[in-house]
């Protein structure tokens, strides 16, 4: 199931509620109902990673269940900070098993959650695509699902509720037949993407897609916005890349989305950049995180910069790349180096989607100003 990168058209994404609390709940992970070795017998819970447990009911699947009713109360009363707080305790079980500082700490009870979470998710994805459909893409706790057969958003959205309802009904007999014990796994379709971005994996001649970065174009139930861009992993979210390539990534994904040539669009926001009409938006901010005097091993740019400064009157840097290196911007002397932002923050930007069209990010700037830049 590792998916090809691509553009693809009208996702399904299907999502586990609380998947990890749902697994210790469903398949009793309780450090008082762990067994150091397997037992005979047959009343007992064997997890992927060869941990046992009791086949009763635990202390922390107990405590999950009473969490689970005030998160559902909370909800409904539309408290959503209360909703999101118990959400992150219920989450926290997990971690905490896998921590040292923790008095219930065991590595072997923590691995059992994430190995039957593994377990679950590829079992999902193989009887998604029992129902001739394609699982393109798995997380942690979810699937990306598409078919071509179907033409229109409308069926789509009926189908992925349908494969909500038959997961759920698989998992109620497969776990009272495996395990028996009730399940507590819950399926959710969750939303549609139009279109959804998978980049490749940098640096990977195999072709795989790169893991937790994608982006696409959701479909909204709202009369006055029909659609939205979201960006998952990619740099339009990331503090470390300026302005001026979270912009260009933004635009470039809706002209992909929305099938428009991207080549001309490219060698015009390079223009803007070589004319400084996108100065304000070249900057860089990063965080000094110890004694400038700390940094001898290496000498990041923000490090550089921030030793151009008379004094440090803020922990946050910023600055801009300029022919004679990184410069504070309140002290910018030099011009601008706009080759350095076009190769180090556009090009790999562009890259990621020319890829996926067999394109190549210098053919397309040939004979622009540009183009001269390099040579």
């Amino acid at each position: 199931h590792t998916a090809s990168p691509g553009i693809y058209e009208n996702v399904m994404i299907l999502d586990f509620k609380s998947l990890y609390p749902s697994i210790i709940k469903t398949l009793n992970i309780d450090p008082a109902a762990f067994i150091e070795k397997k037992p005979s017998g047959k009343n007992y819970v064997e997890s992927p990673n060869g941990a046992y447990f009791k086949n009763n009911d635990g202390i922390l699947p107990e405590i999950i269940t009473k969490l689970h009713s005030a998160r559902e109360k909370a909800k409904k009363e539309k408290r959503e900070l209360s909703s999101y707080a118990i959400k992150i305790i219920m989450n926290s079980f997990f971690g905490v098993l896998a921590s040292p500082n923790c008095r219930y700490f065991n590595l072997k009870i923590a691995n059992a959650i994430t190995h039957f979470g593994q377990f679950i998710i590829k079992l999902t994805a193989s009887e998604i695509e029992k129902l001739n459909y394609n699982v393109i893409y798995m997380d942690t706790d979810s699937v990306f699902v598409i078919s071509k057969k179907i033409k229109s958003v409308d069926e789509t959205e009926e189908i992925g509720k349908k494969l909500q309802n038959h997961i759920n009904s698989f998992y109620d007999k497969y776990i009272k037949e495996n395990y028996d014990r009730k399940s507590y796994l819950e399926l959710e379709y969750e939303k549609l993407y139009l279109s959804l971005m998978l980049p490749k994996l940098r640096g990977n001649e195999d072709g795989k897609a790169a893991k937790k970065r994608y982006a696409g174009l959701l479909k909204l139930h709202d009369k006055d916005k029909k659609e939205e861009l979201k960006i998952t992993g990619l740099e339009a979210i990331r503090g470390d890349w300026t302005e001026a390539a979270q912009d260009f990534q933004k635009q470039m994904l809706m002209k992909v989305f929305h099938k428009e040539e991207i080549s001309k669009f490219i060698k015009e926001y390079i223009k803007k950049i070589l004319d400084g009409k996108l100065d304000d938006k070249l900057i860089y901010r990063k965080s000094i995180r110890k004694d400038l005097k700390e940094y001898t091993k290496s000498t990041p740019p923000h490090v550089k910069a921030a030793r151009k400064l008379p004094k440090l009157e803020s922990n946050l840097i910023e600055y801009i790349i300029t022919t004679d290196g990184p410069e504070p911007i309140q002290l910018k002397k030099h011009k601008i180096d706009y080759e350095h932002y076009i190769d180090k923050q556009i090009r790999p930007i562009a890259t990621q989607v020319l890829d996926l069209f067999g394109k190549d990010f210098d053919e397309i700037i040939k004979g622009s100003k540009q183009a001269k830049l390099f040579n």
